[in-house]
């Protein structure tokens, strides 16, 4: 109403009228700053274009073939460099699947459902086609393969296939084989499903025998279109035979013939091996190489072609000059901008200045205009803003003060009223956050952490407003599953305030006051100084209270009882030096001769 009242008294007088104020009038702008600004920028733009024109014009007389074949060489590069970290996200998807507990037992005890419990989603989170867990006797226990045209979820599931008997990758690792890179390998697999790239490994019992091998691959299909999508070729595998057995290109069915596989093979360490083809009508060049797994043994040809009309790109040292000549440019540019700017701008940093020292909290700064840019209307219109948050600094600071207040007493509402639900003993909440804050403070706790510290030791079982009433008030002994729920305290006050961002600052004791040192606690079992300070502080001072508190299942304990089983618990329940602070506390405030629980300040 206030503020309403004095809007309508400036409307009544004509000399206080935004319209009618000569000092409100915005300066008349003869030379606007972005002019002086960009002007010289303008002028180096032009140059660098006329640059790029001429770098251009370069590239056309450039030599196209040249420029070609390095990009030939490039996607084959690519490519080769995919099939090493295919083979890698599929040995990784292995490993997982070998490691986890329970595989062994269930391949021995041929438990398919329990390995597809533990495979399937590996499988699914890595993206992998097709699992095959076999045992030594070369029969599948489980195959899973992804369904053709289906989603990335739909696998089919089989058992009972012998093919792999003859699967040079199974036989290895069944004879337990082994060399420099260990005890998997990776193969190239045809089957009636089709042709396949797996990695296969050993399946061990907790005993360390060997009771089978698991095989996990991808489709050579899906392969090549992958390697298609990142290099933009036409790619084709073939086997050591030169038969096709997966292609990017829209007709199928290319045969390479042995002399041709044979030179690509034994030339691989010395040079390229390049071909044409035409396909559709259209002429193709194709690298070729040998398809080569972990152990360096090739396991077939992959070639990758462009297309003979395929847009040239710069090739990687032209790549190299032009960002060199354009990064110098415009080096250049910000030299002359900021010597440019320079000029124009000191009278914009004075407002700045001026800013920073309003938003320190001086508002009896100002700003002399001069000039007749914008620069000069913002100094004026800027000491106009200081002068109005002067006027309602007063009123700002009594309403922050207000709500911080309503804050604060609304928390201690909740507090009392979750008092009263959990039937804890009377005072408890009060207690414990005077004694974390002694603590803290003997901690060397700042001032300004110290007002989330208490806010957080005031809340700090507040997510048991989420725990039901059967559980919460039962008088007798909690089973498993409510212990379980019980636990999940600390979850439900992360979720109830971490996203308020006032309260946000003092989450760590509601979240991790039931943490312990050693990393037994609940709910995340971190440890040591991964638990937050203020929930380490907390800890020691939630369960002396405890302690020396009547409960309906023990009378209060004496102080030297309380004491002895703090101190035992050193490094285990709690940090070590919150101990020690607390000790120093108690010989401070705590130490009565009639041993009473109160803090006695």
């Amino acid at each position: 109403p206030r503020n309403i009242t004095q809007g309508l008294e400036i409307l009544r007088e004509p000399s206080q009228n935004l319209a009618g104020d000569p000092a409100r009038k915005t300066a008349a702008v003869r030379f606007p700053i972005r002019l002086k600004v960009t002007l010289p920028y303008l002028i180096l733009a032009l140059i660098i274009a006329m640059a790029g024109a001429y770098i251009i014009t370069q590239l056309v007389f450039d030599t196209i073939e040249e420029r070609f074949t390095n990009q030939l060489i490039e996607t084959g590069k690519i490519a080769a460099e995919w099939i090493v970290k295919e083979e890698e996200q599929l040995l990784e998807a292995l490993r997982l699947i070998a490691r986890t507990e329970g595989t062994g037992n269930a391949l021995k005890h041929g438990n398919a459902e329990e390995l597809r419990a533990i495979a399937y989603p590996i499988l699914l989170n890595a993206s992998v086609d097709a699992l095959e867990v076999v045992d030594l006797s070369g029969e599948s226990v489980l195959s899973l393969r992804h369904r053709a045209g289906g989603l990335q979820e739909q696998y089919d599931v089989s058992r009972g296939e012998r093919s792999f008997q003859a699967w040079d990758v199974f036989g290895k690792v069944r004879d337990q084989e082994s060399d420099k890179q260990g005890n998997k390998y990776a193969g190239i697999a045809s089957a009636e499903w089709g042709d396949y790239l797996y990695v296969s490994g050993p399946i061990l019992d907790q005993d360390g025998n060997l009771v089978g091998v698991v095989l996990v691959g991808d489709s050579l299909a899906k392969i090549a279109e992958e390697i298609r999508t990142t290099t933009l070729s036409q790619v084709t595998l073939f086997n050591l035979e030169g038969k096709e057995i997966a292609t990017t290109f829209i007709e199928s069915g290319s045969q390479l013939d042995p002399l041709t596989t044979n030179e690509i093979l034994s030339r691989q360490d010395a040079d390229s091996f390049m071909q044409e083809r035409v396909v559709a009508s259209i002429p193709y060049q194709g690298i070729f190489a040998p398809l080569e797994v972990r152990s360096g043994e090739d396991v077939g040809i992959i070639a990758t072609s462009l297309a003979k009309t395929f847009f040239v790109t710069a090739s990687n040292t032209t790549r190299l000059q032009i960002f060199g000549f354009i990064t110098t440019a415009f080096l250049f540019i910000i030299a002359i901008g900021l010597l440019v700017a320079d000029r124009f701008t000191k009278p914009l940093l004075k407002v700045v200045d001026a800013s920073s020292q309003v938003a320190s909290g001086n508002l009896e700064v100002s700003v002399t205009p001069r000039g007749n840019d914008e620069v000069t209307a913002l100094a004026k219109s800027f000491n106009q803003m200081v002068a109005s948050l002067q006027r309602s600094k007063s009123d700002l600071v009594s309403a922050h003060e207000d709500t911080i207040q309503a804050y604060d007493r609304t928390i201690e509402g909740w507090c009392k009223a979750l008092e009263l639900r959990d039937n804890v003993t009377e005072g408890h909440t009060q207690r414990v956050t005077e004694l974390t804050l002694l603590v803290a403070s003997q901690m060397d706790i700042s001032e300004q952490e110290l007002v989330h510290v208490r806010r957080g030791a005031l809340m700090h079982d507040i997510g048991k407003m989420g725990i039901p009433d059967s559980i919460l008030k039962k008088p007798g002994s909690l089973d498993d599953d409510e212990w379980k729920e019980m636990r999940m305290h600390p979850v439900y006050a992360y979720e109830m305030l971490n996203r308020i961002d006032y309260l946000s600052p003092s989450l760590a004791i509601p979240y991790c006051h039931h943490e312990k040192w050693d990393g037994s606690g609940y709910p995340r079992g971190i440890k040591g100084n991964e638990i937050p300070i203020e929930a380490r502080i907390f800890a020691v001072a939630d369960v002396w209270d405890a302690l020396r508190s009547d409960r309906p299942y023990r009378d209060a304990l004496p102080a030297s009882a309380a004491l002895e089983y703090i101190q035992e618990n050193r490094g285990t329940h709690f940090d070590p030096q919150v101990v020690d602070a607390f000790l120093v506390v108690y010989e401070k405030h705590l130490a009565k001769p009639d041993n009473s629980p109160s803090l006695g300040i």
